[in-house]
């Protein structure tokens, strides 16, 4: 009787534990089919072809301060570098020539916030829609073996990569967050000391501080970084504006951070309250900025994605037919069944999902109206107090396509009190000067990472999109091959596509 009963037992557990490993199997590969590594690779190979020495003649470059074109200048690209500018320079026989006549060269674009997840094609992405350089800000293994590649044979834009996101929760959270969010969990002096080592050897260029870090493991991770000389850059994690002023992380990732912080400070709802909310935010703005000036901080932008908030709420379908939505791994907009922030309806995580009753629906519409408004407002303040901005997107969050999001965000900027001239500095010299690398200007010995663009970007910052070529490296690429990579990229998509999207076309 014994041994049946242990036997019975026995059979229980073992179903049990075959059930619990059946779910996690099936957990993991939802949390990993979202990423989109299951669509096919576009090969571009035989689309782009490397050129030793290019020479584009007669053209207005953007200058370093990005207020002015210096008109009919030469400039002369050699092996990835600028080598030559000036007037009627001399040229190699063997040289490709490319007539600049009447159009405008502008340094290539830096995409400060991106999630490239594992939606390889995202790279080709960027690199047609003239941004040659993006800040990874949720780094794995793989994107640092993507970076060598690119490093190797150039195909892609250049890559700033932060370590994957910080959190110090212990125990059981610390595990589920390190599964799920693909996160560095530490919470202990010991456990960072390793974890921050690690990352350094690793080849990560800064640390990515989340919103829910503790103090204590704040304050460690920024102490343990500097030793290894690493900037720890992000989320504002759970400490007030005046701990973090001084705290020494160097950069936020969003200028809606330091807007919550606001709305936190604020203590009423600001749905309830816009108008006092708007008049306490105009004050508090002003004093933000210049503490985060005097320490040197600097701010990525997402304004874009802020202002999308209240369509994706209220009005998703419109939202995404305005969008390059074909052009998105089909799995990050799909979501999945556990992983429901994908992009569609039903799929998105920001769309309403309060009470249905009229008054409710009504003040969260006034929320996220003001929440935009809000966010207006604190670029405003950090632009008039010369703080730092970078043009970051957040590529690959609900409607953020990646590539042509950057557009839309120096028109966001622009629509923020942005001058065209910051804007478009905020999207090549601030971050190439942040990064210390030879990026966002036209300067000789700088990389050859640089747009032809057929209209001016200073009359009309809609002008970005008007690209004739794209230089990176040893490789250029004109409006012909840009058309045939789009096609190409579109086509791997609809390949793997389990979800129809011609209503959003």
């Amino acid at each position: 009787m014994k041994k049946l009963w242990f036997k019975r037992l026995l059979y229980a557990f073992v179903l049990v534990l075959l059930i619990v490993i059946g779910v996690f199997i099936w957990a993991d590969n939802e949390l990993n089919s979202v990423l989109g590594k299951s669509t096919k690779v576009v090969d571009v190979s035989s689309m782009i072809k490397p050129s030793k020495t290019i020479h584009i003649k007669n053209v207005n470059i953007l200058s370093e301060d990005c207020s002015s074109f210096i008109k009919n200048q030469d400039v002369t690209l050699k092996d990835g570098v600028i080598i030559q500018i000036g007037k009627s320079q001399l040229q190699e026989s063997s040289s490709e020539i490319i007539d600049g006549t009447n159009k405008f060269l502008i340094p290539g674009l830096v995409d400060s916030h991106v999630h490239l997840k594992e939606s390889k094609n995202d790279l080709l992405l960027y690199l047609v829609n003239g941004v040659t350089y993006v800040r990874e800000m949720a780094g794995s293994p793989l994107i640092l073996d993507w970076r060598k590649s690119v490093q190797k044979k150039g195909i892609g834009p250049r890559m700033f990569i932060t370590s994957p996101p910080i959190f110090s929760e212990s125990g059981l959270a610390g595990y589920y967050y390190s599964w799920t969010m693909h996160s560095i969990n530490y919470s202990n002096k010991d456990d960072a000391e390793k974890a921050i080592k690690a990352m350094s050897e690793q080849g990560y260029d800064a640390i990515k501080m989340y919103g829910f870090v503790n103090p204590e493991m704040f304050k460690t991770t920024i102490q343990t970084a500097k030793k290894y000389h690493i900037p720890v850059i992000g989320h504002i994690p759970l400490v007030n504006l005046e701990t973090f002023y001084n705290s020494g992380q160097v950069e936020v990732a969003h200028i809606e951070e330091i807007t919550i912080k606001t709305i936190d400070d604020f203590g009423k709802s600001i749905a309830k309250n816009p108008k006092e909310y708007l008049q306490f935010l105009k004050l508090r703005s002003v004093d933000i900025a210049k503490k985060m000036k005097a320490n040197n901080i600097s701010v990525t932008s997402t304004v874009w994605l802020c202002e999308s908030f209240a369509d994706q709420r209220f009005d998703l379908k419109s939202k995404l037919a305005a969008i390059e939505l074909k052009y998105v791994n089909p799995k990050i907009i799909e979501g999945t069944p556990l992983y429901e922030l994908g992009w569609l309806p039903g799929k998105n995580g920001y769309e309403y999902d309060g009470e249905n009753n009229p008054e409710a629906r009504k003040l969260s519409l006034t929320f996220w109206k003001i929440y935009a408004e809000a966010i207006h407002m604190m670029t405003k303040a950090l632009v008039d107090n010369q703080v730092t901005i970078m043009a970051g997107t957040d590529a690959n969050v609900a409607t953020v396509v990646p590539g042509f999001s950057l557009h839309a965000e120096l028109e966001s900027l622009s629509k923020s009190g942005m001058t065209n001239t910051q804007a478009i500095y905020a999207a090549t010299v601030a971050p190439g000067n942040w990064m210390k690398k030879k990026t966002g200007k036209i300067k000789i010995r700088y990389h050859s990472d640089l747009v032809l663009l057929a209209k001016n970007p200073l009359e009309d910052i809609k002008n970005t999109k008007a690209i004739e070529y794209v230089f990176f490296d040893k490789y250029r690429m004109d409006k012909i091959q840009i058309k045939t990579i789009l096609k190409a990229i579109e086509k791997a998509n609809n390949e793997n596509r389990s979800i129809k999207i011609d209503e959003y076309l």
